[in-house]
């Protein structure tokens, strides 16, 4: 048995990207995180220690963007998973880091990472 937390269609601005235009100005990323949670306390506790609260992993994935001096969505979000992985109760995490309309002919482009400890 396992839990988990998410966080659905996260927006955070960040220069990122190959080509020098795409990082001339931020653009947006939309982050979608799956956790899995090492324990299940929460569940009958409700208590806000026994889990990984939302706002705190935001404010750390907003932090990273803010900092960001990486080119590629990979090492962007390799960064993401260690952080999370290194900071939070969580025993694995599915990341998925999209870029909008950054090629014609798809709407969205990106990355999913799957890490466990």
């Amino acid at each position: 048995m396992n839990n988990q937390i998410f966080i659905s269609n996260l927006v955070v601005p960040i220069i990122i990207g190959v080509p020098d235009w795409e990082r001339a100005i931020p653009q947006n990323l939309f982050i979608d995180l799956n956790i899995i949670l090492k324990k299940n306390d929460a569940f009958n506790s409700d208590n806000l220690e026994d889990t990984i609260d939302y706002s705190s992993v935001i404010e750390l994935i907003r932090s990273l963007a803010t900092e960001n001096k990486d080119i590629l969505l990979e090492s962007f979000g390799e960064k993401i998973a260690s952080k999370i992985l290194q900071n939070y109760p969580a025993q694995s995490l599915t990341l998925k880091i999209s870029k909008k309309k950054i090629i014609a002919d798809a709407d969205f482009v990106g990355i999913i990472l799957n890490r466990s400890i």
